[in-house]
């Protein structure tokens, strides 16, 4: 069954393309590991059995030949087989990428509008009027002027919420009933009286796609518009994120929260770092875990090897929760967008205090303040020596299979659903139903399947693999372990949980391919500053590599769109096209529930 489950094709999956997307990507992985793995366990049995066969000779033309160039070959094939798997990757993915239909491929969203162009006029005379200049024939076909009804929207989808809520709880015959119904009517009324304001954006419709491509690359000074973009799919809106913003305000916003993350990481603290303080706070001296030696062999080195890497995950999970709450401050109208920009900030934030501090600078207690103030005092052939590097591995392996477990049970039980919904399984269901159900405006974000935190944490499991398989082989064994939970829960969330939730047009795929060739392009600047250290030509080797993976790279992150141009207007079913455009990207609150 399980096995039926993670190996369906695409089509049968019954997904989003982002959902398809994470999934062959762990698929991929996956494979490219265990036949790593295999293929690693067959070469040392046959060299130890070769060892026994060859003459003296034989011995020291292998000692001369093979064994100084034994590090290049194996991260060469390694790599070979990652960049095989996620090209296999993209070609499968492109022939199910149908990012855009008829009308959405000639459909845009527009920002920073004036707030007094309450039907969209003034809009469309700028953009007709530049349209003229360049000498484009294309003209709009549709407008739909959003109006600032956040707040309404809110507070319209509690009551929503709540009435059903209600309605279950009866149903089920449960005592407790929250209500809140009278207080919510009471903020729907002060919310309605409120001056009637455009929220600055606006969906338009174009007749041809070459105009769209001609707003999109428009710059400020050509077309007074704030922000032209795609428009977003209709599964992919936040309807609660349309709102008036000052000018300006985007931009402050952007430059207050990236302070506060770059503080947090760099002034407040790592989850080693975090955890070092805590245990020598008075009253918590025990979670340096030196109580362990008064306990026998081999049960005492047990607890200290496997408790204390449980808690460092447990205390990321509390910083990680920091910076969900920054990026949801970002006010991104695409939920693609949050998955994304959440996705960046917590793999570079993963990659520096989970791997790089702790590992390469040897100062897991310390923040990154902390080292750069103490001019940076480590040694670097000491942290690149292989029994160093082999001793982080086998801490690493550790943490690997716990990382696995520990996700695999948070995704199979989920209990952020169980606290939403006063710890009750019941209502946890019937409320799962409802995001189901209900109309796409009235999704909540907490519900969805969370592809920024996931990727991420596949991504750093992906750099601990590389950097540390050679020095410790049974880190591909805990990369095999952690992908292959992974890929069960989330296959099961996808297909029978959270379903179709975001649809990006093909940018969370984009991303997932860059920064993974960012995470092989750091496996090698490590491999060359290594080579550099012992003074060895393979650095040039592993700097032609880096090149040409380089080149890869700018072709993996390409997406083929290619579309015939026509003009819509001469369609034969253009206007049951125009007349479903209208009703997708009107405003939830005009078209109904």
């Amino acid at each position: 069954m399980i096995w039926r489950l993670v190996w369906q094709k695409g089509d049968e999956l019954e997904i989003s393309f982002d959902g398809m997307t994470l999934i062959k990507f762990q698929r991929n992985i996956l494979i490219g590991f265990i036949i790593s793995g295999i293929i690693y366990g067959i070469g040392i049995i046959v060299m130890k059995v070769v060892g026994l066969l060859l003459n003296d000779y034989q011995k020291l033309f292998l000692t001369l030949n093979i064994v100084p160039n034994q590090d290049f070959i194996i991260t060469s094939f390694l790599l070979i087989i990652i960049l095989v798997c996620l090209i296999e990757l993209k070609w499968e993915l492109q022939n199910y990428f149908q990012p855009i239909d008829d009308m959405k491929i000639r459909s845009l969203h527009i920002s920073g509008l004036p707030l007094d162009d309450w039907d969209g006029v003034q809009t469309m005379l700028e953009i007709l009027k530049y349209l003229h200049d360049i000498g484009d024939p294309g003209t709009i076909v549709a407008i739909s002027m959003l109006p600032d009804y956040s707040e309404l929207l809110y507070y319209d989808n509690i009551k929503f919420q709540e009435e059903y809520m209600q309605k279950v709880l009866e149903a089920g015959k449960i005592i407790f009933k929250p209500n809140i119904t009278q207080n919510i009517e009471h903020l729907i009324q002060k919310a309605l009286e409120k001056e009637y304001k455009m929220s600055g954006h606006c969906f338009i419709m174009v007749d041809r796609i070459a105009t769209k491509n001609n707003l999109i690359g428009a710059s400020q000074r050509q077309l007074v518009l704030k922000n032209i973009d795609q428009v977003p799919d209709i599964y992919d809106i936040n309807w609660l994120n349309i709102m008036t913003e000052g000018r300006g305000a985007k931009f402050w916003r952007t430059v207050i929260l990236n302070t506060i993350i770059v503080t947090l990481l760099i002034f407040v603290t790592s989850p080693n770092a975090l955890y070092y303080y805590l245990s020598k706070f008075p009253g918590l001296e025990f979670l340096s875990f030196n109580w362990t030696i008064q306990i026998p062999d081999p049960f005492g080195k047990i607890i200290k090897n496997n408790i204390p890497p449980l808690l460092v995950i447990s205390i990321n999970q509390v910083v990680l929760y920091l910076l969900d709450i920054i990026t949801m401050s970002e006010k991104n109208i695409r939920y693609s967008g949050y998955q994304i920009s959440f996705l960046q900030k917590m793999y570079f934030y993963l990659l520096l205090n989970v791997l790089v501090i702790p590992a390469f600078f040897i100062q897991s207690s310390d923040t990154l303040f902390d080292i750069t103030y103490n001019g940076f005092n480590f040694n670097l052939k000491q942290t690149f020596n292989d029994d160093n590097l082999q001793q982080v591995g086998e801490y690493y392996f550790t943490f690997l299979m716990q990382s696995g477990s520990v996700s695999f049970c948070v995704q199979m039980m989920r209990p952020s659903e169980l606290w939403f919904n006063y710890m009750s399984p019941f209502l946890a269901n019937y409320m799962r139903i409802y995001e189901h159900d209900v109309s796409l405006h009235r999704r909540t974000n907490e519900y969805c399947l969370q592809y920024g935190y996931i990727t991420a944490q596949m991504l750093l499991i992906l750099s601990i693999v590389c950097i540390f398989s050679i020095s410790s082989p049974l880190v591909i064994l805990g990369g095999i372990w952690f992908f292959s939970l992974r890929l069960i829960s989330d296959t099961y969330s996808l297909k029978y949980v959270n379903k179709r939730e975001i649809e990006s047009d093909g940018r969370y795929l984009k991303i997932l391919l860059q920064l993974t060739i960012f995470t092989l392009g750091l496996w090698l600047l490590i491999k060359i500053i290594s080579c550099w250290l012992i003074q060895t030509n393979m650095m040039y080797m592993f700097i032609v590599e880096l090149i040409l993976l380089t080149i890869i790279g700018i072709y993996l992150s390409q997406l083929d769109q290619n579309r015939q141009d026509e003009d819509i207007k001469n369609r034969v079913d253009y206007h049951e096209l125009l007349r479903e455009w209208k009703m997708q990207y009107k405003h939830p609150l005009f078209s109904g529930s």
